[in-house]
């Protein structure tokens, strides 16, 4: 998988947001506020293919965490970006 590349972070009143556009003209946008491991994440893992083991890698390599929290917050950030069809 991969972070689509035409979604950006948009630095608004000191706080990192990705904005997605509905998909209906009905459909209001989403706006996804990134804290600072998502905004890491994003940094980390933007423009190439990676899996959820991946994510994870990248949360140890930056955290003192179990490897079960680091799993779990990983499958957490990549569902959450497949929801909003963020990863493609």
């Amino acid at each position: 998988m991969r972070i689509s590349d035409k979604y950006r972070i948009h630095k608004v009143a000191d706080e990192d947001l990705i904005l997605v556009q509905g998909r209906n003209p009905g459909d209001l946008t989403t706006v996804i506020a990134l804290n600072e491991s998502s905004l890491f994440l994003w940094h980390s893992l933007y423009g190439r293919d990676f899996e959820v083991d991946d994510v994870a890698a990248a949360l140890l390599s930056r955290y003192d965490v179990p490897l079960a929290v680091a799993s779990a917050d990983a499958a957490k950030w990549v569902d959450t970006l497949r929801q909003h069809n963020i990863i493609v």
